[in-house]
């Protein structure tokens, strides 16, 4: 079965989507910063690589297929160091080992900052700047914008657009997310999107079907 490499793997997301790709038997190669953080993504499944976007991270990329960025700076991070140059190094990395599927867990609000809560639109902004060196490279991507992350249990029913008048909520279950990011590996239809990912009333891979 092909090799992911994961970064962000530690995040509350980012093991979601290990387990995910554990289940489904893909090979997961995952970035965390340290030894205790090894051993709980070892038990998910992974192969844990120590290292940081900010630094050394590449050598868990060799042999990888696809690359799934889950990282966030979250409440104490520097979204500009994280979600901005973390991002782009690592999508530049990917173009030079020549891994043909980048998948980019971004955030909604990305296209509008302005109309989101301003204490977001540093963060919105940071990303946005990564989606876009992602929109302009050479791989292979996808991009989903997740709605307000929760831990509820997974619904398994979305929406793609957060403008949609269908919609009732802008959240969406972690979980949700990470199952989205695995079947963006098997659908073609999901190469060289981008969509938003709210809870709604469309079973999840019904939904990835329809982009393109």
């Amino acid at each position: 079965m092909d090799t992911v490499f994961v970064a962000g793997a530690h995040g509350k997301t980012g093991r979601w989507i290990v387990e995910e790709l554990s289940q489904d038997g893909y090979n997961v190669h995952a970035l965390v910063r340290s030894e205790e953080q090894a051993n709980t993504l070892s038990k998910l499944g992974a192969a844990p690589y120590i290292g940081d976007l900010s630094g050394t991270f590449s050598e868990g990329m060799k042999g990888a297929a696809a690359v799934i960025c889950a990282v966030g700076a979250g409440a104490s991070g520097d979204p500009e160091e994280v979600d901005h140059t973390g991002t782009i190094r690592l999508i530049e990395q990917s173009g030079l080992l020549r891994i043909p599927r980048f998948i980019l867990i971004s955030s909604i609000g990305t296209l509008n900052p302005d109309g989101m809560p301003a204490a977001l639109k540093p963060y919105l902004l940071a990303k946005r700047r990564a989606e876009k060196a992602l929109e302009e490279s050479l791989l292979n991507h996808t991009i989903i914008r997740p709605g307000e992350l929760t831990d509820d249990p997974p619904k398994g029913l979305v929406l793609l657009d957060a403008a949609d008048d269908k919609a009732v909520s802008r959240r969406i279950s972690r979980q949700d997310v990470a199952r989205a990011a695995v079947l963006a590996l098997k659908h073609p239809q999901t190469e060289k999107t981008s969509f938003d990912l709210i809870e709604g009333h469309i079973p999840l891979e019904e939904a990835l079907l329809t982009l393109g």
